[in-house]
């Protein structure tokens, strides 16, 4: 057997040595893009907002709205329409309160204040509504009043997710759940507008199921408002 000459290792050419002469590219020289700033982040959501009021509103005006809102009392248009609001501004104050750590509240804390924004609209409408039920077929005219709420209930859901996309770190079902329970309390708001049957049971199943079909839609668009 040959000796074994370890000098000649040398010899052996290197196959990677015509890629190393081109270095890669510093990721560092890349310009990154700029992070929004707290202040344009709050402003977008408010404008989002002030929209989805908008978009509501317009819907009174241009499509329809109750016949005899002249004979109806100030105290009971602004009962019809502050329970539902009242509503819509503690399930979209659940989703958007950033919490004692910055990251938004805990789940269970989250879930107890969407039950309580449903618990104020339900209670809220026996105090509200008058307590005989619809002479006519309850359905017929509840079913068509839902779907009403579902399509006032869309736009603003959706804006409610586009402002806050990628903003949720934590509970992020449970939050963008808080949204769409928002967006079916809003269009709640409007339909006390827009539909002259004001019995409760007609309020609370027409008008007040879309928050947890809302809800429902919201929580399966969570992914969009994950970080």
């Amino acid at each position: 057997m040959e000796d074994l000459d370890l000098g000649r290792l040398a010899d052996i050419p290197d196959p990677f040595a015509e890629g190393s002469e081109k270095a890669p590219r510093s990721l560092a020289k890349r310009p990154a893009a700029p992070s929004a700033s707290r202040a344009h982040v709050r402003g977008i959501r408010v404008m989002a907002i002030a929209i989805a009021v908008l978009s509501e509103a317009a819907w009174l005006v241009l499509v329809e709205h109750r016949n005899d809102l002249g004979a109806l009392s100030p105290s009971g248009v602004l009962l019809g329409v502050g329970v539902p609001f009242a509503a819509a501004a503690v399930a979209l104050a659940a989703a958007a309160r950033r919490g004692p750590l910055g990251l938004g509240e805990p789940a269970s804390r989250l879930a107890a204040l969407l039950g309580l924004s449903v618990t104020v609209f339900v209670v809220g409408s026996l105090f509200a509504t008058p307590q005989e039920y619809d002479a006519g077929p309850f359905w017929p005219h509840t079913l068509r009043c839902m779907a009403v709420t579902a399509a006032l209930a869309a736009a603003p859901l959706a804006l409610g997710v586009w402002s806050f996309r990628h903003a949720f770190v934590t509970a992020t079902t449970w939050r963008s759940t808080g949204l769409g329970v928002a967006a079916g309390a809003l269009a709640a708001a409007t339909m006390s507008l827009a539909c002259s049957t004001d019995s409760v049971l007609h309020v609370i199943v027409g008008h007040g199921a879309m928050m947890l079909v809302g809800g429902a839609v919201g929580a399966a668009l969570g992914r969009a408002t994950r970080a």
